[in-house]
Parts: structure tokens; sequence; C-alpha cells
């Protein structure tokens, strides 16, 4: 992302420009690109307890620049009542994500950048304020402090005044008992005592939540630059931060002498690690990208998708008309999504006690099973086993009566289980990674003995009345609650195959052969229980008094995981009926009536139209479109990653009419019908590299609908989104067979 005065000088535009960072441990940074918060959970340093409890500890920083006798405010802040006070987006000459975010300013003749960090596996932010050019300036760094939930908001508190300590070089704030904030810095501290009053969020004001909040200042640090100097300030809620980076051998091979040496010791390791990362994804991605062109040309445009085969040995994918396959290269046809889609999944890696964990959105930063176990699939598909092997490990080690984790409690990190869905995408995505990886002592060891074990007892019975039924269906629930949904069969059918091929692979024909035929038998009562003829789709569930009818993104899983469940009439009706009843450009609706859609299933979508399509040119073409489509609506929305969800602004929002037209007809009708926008989901619950996060749109494409309306809303970062989609992206779409330049340039 980068942005220039033509964007930052529209306050309404540049506000809906968000950003947000993590630090690897649940913790974060977020904001916008003018500076002010719109939401609570926005903040300049998001600390987060063992297992998950997050506590905002440093809302953000106000600054004063004084040069040539000259005031200038640089902060930006939303007042209760509409004020904007003090209004310092109007100096902004430039905002750019680079990875993290960097702030230019201009104060008469002086130019001052402000750029922010967070230290990876550290509560710590890295915040720096260095002169580029003009005259001798003072700089005055004002730290508002709150200490509450992120999304919380702070009163003030007559006598609640927190004990400071100042020393040279640093300040220690006592937040609350036991509980306390450090800043570093290499400037003068000038102690005060006041508030901040009425901070407005604007986000949070529009969906209805408390605002108005009251931040604590207990003092300004204050510096003089010259041309090429620098303030630095380190806040941490670690008290032996810089021991901590010694050890880890972070600070360089001679111990640094100033605060400036260390951040930019920081600094470089940082870019070091986020380059590692990038150059790792990109060899990953193209490796899969070949293998599974390889894997479509050999099956004839069969359906691969989790099953993607790896290409034989000395097999090289076909390359675009007029290129010799080994000279053609998908990286750079790859690059218009896989750097945003894969930074995204790397903020949602984070260490909870000695487990890695995959988050579902930030800044919340929850886990939820099913979510995670199912996001794996983007790590296999650009080759960080080792990172996928982890997830698996710690879902599989807290197995119990064949149910994996739904969540884990985020003040102790109890395992809490119920849902059965988790187990299943834990088999599913165990046979992938072994698969792929070629792991297999790893699967013998420690993966097949767990999966082994949720088979067994989800057959013959376990908590929660999960048990497969007379009628051979899985079912879930006892008494009046029974019902046997249509997404867990499915996802029952795939865990099926997934132990007949991975029983195979570990030369267990025996028990492969039954996996299979006992996949297959289930196959034939889904068919016969669960298929709605008059509906085109499958019935949502079966209960004790009979079926529950209606369409639901989540029958995806039947036609988009693997070998489709249903034979290909049945798969194409479902396909059609999902089209029209609940895909947009954006997402997909929760309801055919909703004017809301949400991100997460974009990719499962995207896989299963090119399969059902049989991965013809026009396929392709159509899903292109519809990237371009959400590529330009993130870049309207100011965004790099993918947000949880849009809704649709203005009248024409595509929501299908009673009667609606067939299928084929509404693609005869105009593009603006066919808009859609976001299902908050009911649960409560960006960083790219120079170029890789930029929003670099060409020419819209015949495919592509026009621009739609809407605005993004839920959670500001989907992680299991952007992982749903980077799958999709590198292994559905033909990457070898699109000339580079003549591709969509989505985002």
């Amino acid at each position: 992302m980068r942005l220039g005065q033509d964007v930052l000088s529209d306050l309404d535009r540049a506000l809906g420009s968000e950003w947000l960072i993590a630090n690897g441990l649940g913790g974060s940074a977020s904001g916008t690109a003018t500076g002010a918060h719109t939401r609570s959970t926005h903040a300049h340093l998001v600390v987060a307890a063992p297992h998950g409890r997050l506590t905002t500890a440093l809302l953000k920083l106000d600054e004063r620049v004084v040069a040539d006798g000259a005031s200038f405010e640089l902060g930006t802040d939303l007042r209760v009542g509409g004020a904007v006070r003090p209004a310092g987006h109007r100096l902004l000459e430039d905002f750019r994500l680079d990875p993290w975010p960097v702030w230019r300013y201009r104060t008469g003749e002086a130019r001052l950048e402000k750029s922010l960090f967070l230290i990876h596996g550290h509560h710590a932010a890295a915040i720096g304020y260095r002169l580029l050019a003009g005259p001798e300036t003072r700089v005055t760094v004002c730290p508002l402090l709150v200490s509450r939930e992120p999304w919380a908001i702070q009163r003030e508190t007559e006598g609640a005044l927190p004990a400071v300590q100042g020393m040279p070089g640093r300040v220690r704030v006592e937040t609350r008992p036991g509980s306390s904030l450090s800043l570093w810095h290499n400037g003068v501290f000038i102690p005060a005592r006041a508030w901040q009053r009425q901070l407005f969020y604007k986000e949070d004001g529009a969906a209805g939540r408390e605002t108005g909040e009251d931040a604590l200042v207990v003092g300004y640090i204050e510096a003089t630059l010259v041309p090429g100097s620098a303030l630095h300030l380190i806040a941490s809620t670690e008290e032996d931060l810089f021991r901590a980076l010694a050890n880890e051998d972070r600070l360089g091979a001679t111990p640094p002498r100033t605060l400036a040496e260390c951040t930019a010791c920081l600094e470089a390791g940082e870019r070091k690690r986020d380059a590692a990362w990038r150059r790792a994804v990109h060899a990953g991605a193209t490796t899969t990208a070949r293998d599974a062109a390889a894997a479509h040309a050999r099956t004839g445009a069969a359906t691969t998708g989790e099953g993607v085969t790896p290409a034989r040995t000395g097999e090289t994918a076909p390359g675009p008309a007029g290129v010799a396959p080994e000279a053609f290269d998908p990286t750079d046809e790859l690059e218009p999504w896989i750097g945003p889609l894969a930074m995204a999944l790397q903020m949602g890696l984070m260490r909870r006690g000695s487990r890695l964990a995959l988050v579902s959105t930030l800044p919340r930063a929850l886990e939820h099973g099913a979510e995670a176990l199912r996001a794996v699939g983007a790590l296999v598909a650009v080759r960080g086993f080792e990172a996928a092997r982890e997830v698996l490990r710690g879902h599989a080690e807290y197995l119990n009566e064949g149910l994996a984790p739904e969540t884990f409690d985020p003040e102790d990190g109890t395992p809490r289980f119920g849902d059965p869905a988790p187990a299943l995408w834990l088999v599913i995505m165990s046979e992938l990674y072994a698969r792929r990886s070629h792991d297999l002592e790893f699967a013998r060891e420690s993966l097949y003995p767990a999966l082994e074990q949720v088979m067994h007892f989800y057959r013959s019975g376990t908590r929660r009345g999960i048990r497969v039924d007379q009628d051979g269906l899985l079912a879930t629930g006892e008494g009046d609650a029974a019902s046997k949904r249509s997404d867990l069969n499915a996802l029952w059918y795939y865990a099926q195959l997934a132990m007949a091929h991975l029983a195979r692979a570990l030369g267990r024909r025996e028990s492969a052969a039954f996996y299979l035929a006992w996949a297959r038998e289930h196959q034939q009562r889904v068919n016969e229980s669960l298929w709605d003829q008059a509906s085109g789709c499958l019935f949502r569930e079966l209960r004790e008094d009979g079926p529950v009818a209606g369409v639901d993104a989540d029958q995806l899983f039947a036609i988009g995981l693997g070998p489709p469940l249903l034979p290909p009439d049945r798969a194409a009706q479902l396909l059609e009926t999902i089209e029209r009843a609940l895909w947009t450009p954006l997402g997909l609706r929760p309801s055919p009536r909703s004017r809301q859609v949400t991100t997460l299933g974009w990719g499962t979508f995207a896989g299963a139209y090119l399969r059902v399509r049989g991965r013809s040119s026009e396929a392709e073409t159509r899903v292109r479109g519809w990237l371009e489509t959400l590529g330009r609506q993130l870049e309207v929305c100011g965004r790099v990653l993918l947000p949880e969800g849009f809704e649709l602004e203005g009248e024409e929002d595509g929501l299908v009419p009673e009667g609606a037209a067939p299928v084929k007809a509404r693609r005869r009708a105009s593009s603006a019908s066919r808009a859609g926008a976001i299902e908050k989901r009911a649960r409560n619950d960006e960083s790219a590299g120079p170029g890789a996060g930029e929003l670099k749109l060409g020419p819209v494409s015949p495919a592509a609908p026009a621009e739609l309306r809407a605005r993004s809303a839920g959670e500001p970062v989907s992680i299991v989104a952007a992982a749903d989609l980077l799958r999709a992206w590198v292994e559905e779409l033909d990457h070898t067979r699109v000339p580079v330049g003549a591709a969509s340039e989505g985002l």
C-alpha cells in the first residue's frame, strides 16, 4: 500500500485505509493512514498473555514539531461531536507499508518521517522519527496510554493515576498492579499528568458500539533533530527486553552503544525475516503451481484441489502458447495476489505456549479449530511444511475421545470441545501434509494412530451424540436435537478418503481398502438421503421431524475439496444454485437475501467452479474477472489484506428477488444486479513487502463485473479467508497457460 496527498487530504477516504502488523505472539499494532484511530482495537501496541488474552498497552503517540519558530501538530484525533483535533493529516505527504507503516510529513521547510514496527517474538514496538531535510527541528512526542481489552473503552478515573518512574533513557509506567509499560528513548522526558478526553472511534460508532475514550498522558519525550538524525522510542511490557534480545543474538555481534544502534539492528533483522518468508513462499508457490498444472493436464481437467498430485520426476507443466515449458516461470503471474495473502497467513501464525497456533482473524486473534485446520491447506500450498506440521501436531496432541479442540480458552489455554468438524479437518489436512511433504515418518508415528482414534470414535459413537447412525450418515446430538448435517457428512466422506490414501501410503493396504469401501458406501447414502432435487442443492440437515431445506455456503464442501461427493449432474446443479443464491465477486452471502457477504469461502467456491466447469478457459476467465472485482474493491476500501467481509452500500445490492431468474438469464443482466455484500459473523469472535502489497490494477477485463459500492465489515483482517484464497490462487488457477502481463492484476 502506498498513498499520496490525493488520498490523504481527503480525511474520510484516508480514514478507510487501514494497516495492521503482528508480532507472532498474538499481539499487534494497527491504525489508519492518517494516524487517527477509528476502532477501539487500533493501537500502537496490543500485547497478548501466553494463552491469548489481549491488552492494549500503548494507544498511540501524538507529536508536535517546532521548526523556524513555527509549531505544527502531526497527530490526528477524532473527537466526540465531530471535531478533528489535532488535524495533522493535512501535513502528510506520503503513507506506505514497507512492510510496516511509514508516514512522511512536511512542516514548512522540514520533512519528517515516522515509522513503526513490531519486534517479532516480543511484545515491543519500535517507533522512530527521522528528520529527512530542513532546518533544526524540535520534536515532542506525547504517549497516550490505556490499559484495557482492545474492544473496551477507558474512562477518566479521578485519583487513579499510575506510578511513573523516570530515569535516563527510560520511562516506566505501572499501568495497573503487576503490569507495566516501559518506554526506552534517546530524548528527554518531561513528566506531566493530563487526560486526552473524548476520543471518537468512527467505525465503532457506526456499528452502534460505545465510544468516547479518555487516554492518560504521563509526560512528553522531546529531542532536537538535524537532517539525518532521529528520535527513537521502544515501547514494551517486557522489563528485560534488551537482555532477552541480546541472548537471542538480535543486537549484533558487538553490543550496540546507543538506542539508535539497537533499533538499526532490530530493523535489519525484521527486514531480513520478512524477505526470507517472501522468498520461501514464492519458491514454494511456484513449485506447487507447476505440479498442479501438470496434474490438471494429466487428468484432462479432472478434479484435484486438495488432492493435487505432484508432478512426476522430470515432468513439467505446459507453458503458455509460444513459450517452451522449461522456460516458463509462473512466479510473475502468481505475484499479484500471493504477496498480501501470504503475509496475512504469516501474521496469523503465533505461539501459544508450546504450540504454534493459526488464528482466524486479527486483531482479535482467537483460535477456532475447524478454521485453523482448514487453513493448513494454504501452508501446504506454499510448501510451509514445518509450520503445517506444528499446527497439526498441536491439535492432534489435544484429541479427546476422537474430538479435536473447537477453541482454546484465552485465559488459561484450556481446550474446549464440542464441534465435530475440527477432527475431520485434522484427518483431511494430515493426509494432505503427508502426501505433499513425504514426511511419512511423522505421519506413521504421530498422526496415523491419533487419526485412527478419530475414525473409531466417530463410527462407534462419542460425546455430543456424534456417531455414524444406522442409515450410514454421520449424526450429532441426541433426542430432539439429533441432526445429520450435510456439511459434516461431506467432511466425513473426505476424511474416510483421506484415511484410505494415508493407510495405503503407510503400507496398511487392508485398512486402506476398508476406509475406501466405507467412503463409497457413505457417498451412496448421502446421495440417497441428503439430496434435495426440487431445490438443486443438499438439504441443510436431516432431523427427527424431517429434512431442513435451504442452501448454504458450507455445501460447497461436497464439490470443493476433492473428487466430488456428488455425481456430475448434481455437482453442476449445486454449483448453479449456490452461484445464483449466494455468490458475489466479494464472497458468499449467508442466505439468499442477505446484504452482507463473508470472504471466507471465496477460494473454495472458485475451486469448485473450476472443477465443475471442467477447468475450461471460459471458467478460468470468469474466476479471474471476479478476482479483479475483489481487488478493486480492496483498493476502494484502502485495504491490502482481506477483511472478514463486506457490506454493500446503496440500493443495487444484488439481492436475489422472489422468483429470481435462472443463472443463465442472470448472467445476461447488468453486472450491478449481481453485486453482493457481508454477513457479519455471529461469533464476536497487513503487512506486505515492497511491491508485493501495492494495489496495482490494470484495465478492467471483459469478465470483470462493474465496480461495487461496498464497505468492509467485521474484523479488519481475516487470516482464514486469506488462506482459503491463497490455496485456490496457487493450486486451482492455471498460471502456466497465462502469459505474464496478460493475467488480471487483481491486487
